[in-house]
Order: structure tokens, then C-alpha cells, then sequence
């Protein structure tokens, strides 16, 4: 073993700093996941221009901004485990909101759990690395900002590939599920689609199979946003998961100001 690597990871075997590493990849994982999952279904599902999409998702920094003036009132007042359990605890509530989306949601069923979230980020943030780094010598202080900032970056990387490979994935298996339905014998489906050839010029074959593809079209959409829920809903497990470890912390007490990046 290299006596002095690059990248050393020893400071691995302080307890804080390992338990605090593995909550922030985890923390990167839902972040990064919840903000490419956003923007896809406002724009692809919903049809929301870019601009709009991006106001939608942007008010995630006014929660973060009131959440970091209270947090630093309360850093050297309240145990950071209660702190960091409850940020993830508002987490969880604020990721399990975006599964009440479906094809008619407004754009505050959005804006109102990314408040939330913001809100909840500044909970996690600064007494969750106050806690990882406060068991650690000021010589590997350098040495473990990088090791905890590039898990963090990793873990960010990795929700966003599991959340799009499990959003395409689920979106076939819910199709799958629902085209069972569509089948010549279903009266309900006969009747839609004497409504839609009905609305279309003429009444010939094209016009129904412009029918059957229409209703093809609200099927998937109906099954990609199943998939989105269920997504939604995984993140959400994962900051209820991460409310237990925060016990596995030592109590520290906080030094001062913590630097992020």
C-alpha cells in the first residue's frame, strides 16, 4: 500500500466520517435523481416549454435559503443527529409529494415540494458534514473534503443513470400491464374509440386506426407516469433509510463555519 496516495482512503476508518460519507452519496442519489426527473416529466409528459420547466423547478433555492439562516441559529444549540434525522425526515415527505403527479397536475404541486425539499437540503448539509468532519485532524481535513465531495458527486451520477435506466424500464412493464385492457371485447374501449373516429374527418379505416393510435399514445403517457411515481416513491424509501444511521454518529460539537463546494 502507498504510504502517501493521492487520494487516501483511510480516513475511511473514522466512524463519522464513514457514516457521514455513505448519507451524503446517498443525499447526492436522491438530489441529482429528483432534479433530472423534474424537468423530464414537465417536458416530455406535461408538454411544458423549457423556460417554464426551469421556473418550476427553481423555487428548490428559496427553501434552501431560509432553511441555512435557521440551521445556523440552531448548529451549535440542537444535537446535529436531530437535525440531519429531521432534514431527512422533511426530505422523505417532500420526495413522497412528487408521486401525487398525474397528466392534469398544476405547476404548484410542484413548485411547493421543491420548497420543501430546499428547505429540507439545508438541514442535511451543514450539520452532516459538521458531524463527518469534526472526529477528523486538521492534516486530513484537505485529504476528506475531497473524498466527501466526490462521493457526493458520485452518488449524484449514479441516481441520475438508476432513475432514468428504472423510469424507461418501468415504463415498459407498466404498458405491459395496461394494454391488457385494450382488447376488442372491452365495451369501454369500443366506445372511445367510436368517440375519437367519430371526431375525425371521414369514418373509414384510417380514421380508426388514427383512433387506435391515439388511445396507444394516452397509454403510454398513463404508463410513463406510473413509472414516475414509482420512482418517486423509491427515492423517498431511500431518506426514510438514512434516518436510523444518523444514530451511528458520534456527538460532536461544532467548530465553526463549514465550508461547502
Amino acid at each position: 500500500m502507498c504510504k502517501k496516495p493521492i487520494v487516501d482512503l483511510r480516513v475511511l476508518k473514522n466512524r463519522n466520517f464513514a457514516v457521514g460519507t455513505s448519507l451524503m452519496t446517498v443525499l447526492g442519489v436522491v438530489l441529482y435523481g429528483t432534479i433530472a426527473l423534474l424537468p423530464l416529466f414537465l417536458q416530455t409528459i406535461l408538454g411544458y416549454p423549457a423556460l417554464q420547466s426551469g421556473m418550476a423547478v427553481s423555487p428548490r433555492g428559496f427553501g434552501s435559503i431560509a432553511s441555512m439562516i435557521l440551521v445556523g441559529r440552531l448548529i451549535g444549540k440542537v444535537n446535529g443527529r436531530y437535525l440531519v434525522m429531521f432534514g431527512f425526515l422533511v426530505l422523505a415527505y417532500s420526495t413522497y409529494r412528487f408521486s401525487d403527479i398525474n397528466l392534469m397536475v398544476t405547476s404548484s404541486s410542484i413548485t411547493w415540494p421543491n420548497i420543501i425539499s430546499g428547505f429540507a437540503m439545508g438541514f442535511i448539509f451543514v450539520p452532516l458534514t459538521t458531524m463527518a468532519m469534526g472526529t477528523l485532524p486538521n492534516e486530513q481535513m484537505g485529504n476528506a473534503s475531497g473524498v466527501f465531495n466526490l462521493m457526493r458527486n458520485t452518488g449524484g451520477s449514479l441516481g441520475i443513470a438508476a432513475m432514468t435506466t428504472m423510469l424507461s424500464r418501468g415504463g415498459q412493464i407498466h404498458q405491459a400491464a395496461l394494454v391488457q385492457n385494450l382488447n376488442p371485447y372491452n365495451p369501454v374501449l369500443q366506445q372511445r374509440v367510436q368517440e375519437l373516429t367519430g371526431a375525425l374527418p371521414g369514418n373509414g379505416s384510417l380514421e380508426t386506426q388514427q383512433a387506435y393510435g391515439a388511445i396507444y399514445g394516452m397509454v403510454a403517457k398513463q404508463a410513463m407516469v406510473l413509472s414516475y411515481i414509482d420512482n418517486f416513491r423509491l427515492l423517498s424509501f431511500l431518506c426514510l433509510l438514512c434516518v436510523p444511521a444518523v444514530f451511528l454518529f458520534k456527538r460532536v460539537k461544532a467548530k465553526g463555519p463549514v465550508a461547502m463546494h
